[in-house]
């Protein structure tokens, strides 16, 4: 989930809970983003062309702490495919909603039924967060395989995580990511 909150917002106000009305639903927003340029139908637009898709608003911090490197959800039930902060895997408030994935469900009367993004405090990834033109899915070991150059790891990887997915789509995506590592390393 880290991916739907780096890079992170810059942007300074208040995070005064606004109504906010998209799609037939209500919800509240933080009061900055309602008043920002890069709000769009409920999410954010400040790094479209890098990470190729929609960011979440800043709600600002959790009351909870702990660590927020990122780990994998586990439990009897779920074995997730994507990361939240390790203070948010055991945390009665952590939720998860086919469309926005894991929220954070602490003051859920205040945000909202979808609640809230989850709070990565200081933590930010080593790899700048990217994305790929078709919207093909990426992961950190991905990343990592690109910046270390090895095509034959990067393309198992890309293939494992977009099943039905080709050599070539495989093969653009490495060449694609290559080339934004090296745009965001200068």
């Amino acid at each position: 989930m880290y991916r739907k909150a780096f890079p992170k917002c810059e942007v300074t106000g208040s995070l005064e809970p606004v109504e906010f009305n998209h799609g037939g639903s209500t919800k509240h927003i933080p009061r900055k983003c309602y008043e920002c340029s890069n709000l769009f139908e409920g999410e954010c637009t400040r790094a479209m062309e890098q990470v190729q898709g929609y960011l979440s608003l800043d709600y600002g911090a959790c009351r909870e702490s702990g660590d927020c490197k990122p780990v994998l959800v586990e439990d009897d039930f779920i074995r997730s495919k994507v990361y939240v902060p390790a203070k948010c895997v055991r945390c009665r408030f952590l939720e998860y909603h086919a469309n926005f994935g894991f929220r954070c469900h602490e003051d859920a009367k205040l945000w909202g039924c979808y609640g809230k993004a989850l709070d990565w405090g200081h933590w930010s990834p080593e790899l700048p967060n990217i994305g790929l033109e078709s919207g093909h899915q990426i992961s950190m070991d991905l990343l990592q395989s690109v910046q270390e150059k090895n095509e034959v790891e990067a393309i198992k990887i890309f293939r494992n995580l977009n099943r039905g997915t080709n050599i070539k789509d495989a093969r653009d995506a490495y060449q694609e990511l290559s080339l934004k590592l090296e745009r965001h390393s200068q």
